[in-house]
C-alpha cells in the first residue's frame, strides 16, 4: 500500500477549493478513472488505505507531487492565524488560506534548514509582551521603537522599504495565492501570519492582487505587529489584537516624534497628500495615527474623513506609492536548488525543488513572483498560475537581501 497521510489529501483538496465530489469528478475527467467521493471521504478519515494506483491518480489530477501526500505535518489551528474573517467569509476560503500557509511555512523551514540559516529572530521573543490585557499606545510606541532598532532602521524618519527591512532580519514576506485570486472573496484581511508558531522562521503572507503600495507597506507592518505583540496571546480578543497591530503599524511607519513634528489640528487635507508622498503611508492611515496620538480632535478627524469620502479617496487616493516586492525566499530557492542570476531573478532545478519540498512548482513560482526553471531551457515547461498581477512594474531596490544577509546558525 502507498504511504499516504490522510490530512495531506484534505489539505490539497481544500487549498484547491474542491469538494470530495468535485475531486472525484476531476479524477474521472483527467485520469479517466473512477474514485467515488465516498471513498475519498473514507481515505481522508483514515478508514481505508489508499492504494498506490489511486494515489498516483489523485496526485496527477491535482498536479501535486507524490511527495506532498507522504509528508507528515502538524495541523495548524485556524485560530493561530491572524487572518480575520467576517460573517460573509466562506469557510472554504479560510481553509484554503490555512492550508496554503501551512504548505508555505513548511517549505520555508525546509529551505532554511537546507541552507543552515538561523530560524526565528531571538529579538521577537525578547520584545514580546507577556502581561495580560491590552497595551496602551505608549507601550506600543515604545515596542515599535525598539523593533525599529532591531530592523536596523533609524529611530526617526520614513521606512525606506518595509519589505527589505523585514527580510534583512530573517522574516520572510511572501504573496499567497489563496489570498485574493478571486474578486468575489469577502475578505477583510490583506495579510496573515502565525505568532504562535515560535519554532521556525517567521512568515508573513499577503495579498498581491490589486493592492496599492502604501496598503502593502501597512499590511506588512501590521502583521509584524502581530508577530511582536501576540507571540504570547495575553488573553486578548480578536478585535483587541487587531487594534494593537494597527497601532503598531502606524507607530513603526511614523514614530510619535515624527508625527508630532508633522501633523497638527490645522493640517489641511492637501498637506496630508504631501505627507503620504514622503512617508509611504495612506492618507486614511495618517489621519488615524494623528487621532490616536491626540494630534487632532475627534471633530477634525471626522471632518477629514468626510473630505476623503467626498473626493472618492476611500477607493483611490492621490499619490502612487511604489509596490515593494520581496526577494529573500526567491534567492533562498535559487541558492538551494539552482543559482541566482541577479537580485531579482533565479533559476532552479524544478524537479529537485518540487520533490524535496513536496510543493507544486506553480506555488513556488507564485510565492516568489516568478522563477525560471532549468527544464525550460530544453523545452520542458512547468505549469504556472495565470498572470493576475497588477500592472505596476517591479521596483529595483538598492539594498537587495541575499541568504547571506540573514544570520547563519
Amino acid at each position: 500500500m502507498a504511504s499516504l497521510n490522510p490530512g495531506r489529501l484534505m489539505m490539497a483538496r481544500t487549498v484547491e477549493h474542491l469538494s470530495q465530489r468535485q475531486l472525484s469528478e476531476l479524477i474521472e475527467h483527467t485520469q479517466h478513472a473512477h474514485i467515488p467521493a465516498a471513498k475519498i471521504s473514507r481515505i481522508e478519515n483514515g478508514l481505508v488505505e489508499c492504494s498506490a494506483t489511486d494515489l498516483n491518480r489523485i496526485a496527477a489530477a491535482l498536479d501535486y507531487p507524490i511527495e506532498f501526500f507522504n509528508m507528515m505535518s502538524e495541523d495548524l489551528n485556524p485560530l493561530d492565524l491572524t487572518y480575520r474573517r467576517t460573517a460573509k467569509t466562506r469557510i472554504s476560503e479560510v481553509n484554503a488560506i490555512v492550508g496554503e500557509y501551512q504548505m508555505l511555512d513548511a517549505a520555508v523551514n525546509k529551505v532554511t534548514n537546507k541552507l543552515g540559516m538561523a530560524h526565528r529572530p531571538s529579538w521577537i521573543d525578547v520584545l514580546a509582551p507577556r502581561q495580560s490585557g491590552p497595551l496602551d499606545i505608549l507601550d506600543i510606541d515604545r515596542i515599535a521603537q525598539r523593533t525599529r532598532e532591531q530592523l536596523r532602521l533609524e529611530s526617526k524618519g520614513a521606512v525606506p522599504n518595509m519589505t527589505r527591512a523585514l527580510e534583512r532580519s530573517g522574516i520572510l514576506v511572501v504573496p499567497m495565492r489563496s489570498m485574493g485570486e478571486s474578486s468575489e472573496y469577502k475578505q477583510t484581511s490583506e495579510g496573515v501570519t502565525a505568532p504562535a508558531l515560535r519554532k521556525g522562521s517567521p512568515v508573513i503572507g499577503y495579498i498581491r492582487r490589486q493592492v496599492t503600495g502604501d496598503r502593502m507597506r501597512f499590511t506588512k507592518a501590521h502583521e509584524l505587529g502581530h508577530l511582536v505583540l501576540h507571540t504570547h496571546h495575553r488573553g486578548l480578543t480578536k478585535k483587541q489584537m487587531e487594534d494593537e497591530a494597527h497601532t503598531f503599524a502606524g507607530a513603526i511607519l511614523m514614530p510619535r516624534k515624527d508625527a508630532e513634528n508633522t501633523i497638527s489640528e490645522s493640517t489641511m487635507l492637501s498637506e496630508f497628500v504631501a505627507i503620504k508622498a514622503g512617508w509611504g503611508i495612506s492618507i486614511s492611515a495618517l489621519v488615524m495615527r494623528a487621532s490616536a496620538l491626540g494630534l487632532i480632535s475627534a471633530d477634525r478627524k471626522r471632518s477629514l474623513q468626510m473630505q476623503i469620502s467626498a473626493r472618492g479617496w476611500r477607493k483611490t487616493e492621490p499619490v502612487t506609492v511604489d509596490v515593494e516586492y520581496p526577494l529573500l525566499f526567491k534567492q533562498m530557492l535559487g541558492k538551494a536548488y539552482g543559482h541566482i542570476d541577479s537580485p531579482t531573478e533565479v533559476t532552479v532545478n524544478s524537479f529537485d525543488a518540487v520533490k524535496e519540498l513536496g510543493v507544486p512548482f506553480r506555488y513556488l513560482d507564485f510565492w516568489t513572483d516568478g522563477l525560471k526553471a532549468e527544464s525550460e531551457q530544453v523545452g520542458v515547461y512547468e505549469r504556472r498560475f495565470p498572470d493576475d498581477s497588477d500592472t505596476q512594474m517591479m521596483v529595483m531596490p538598492n539594498d537587495c537581501p541575499t541568504p547571506q544577509d540573514v544570520s547563519m546558525k
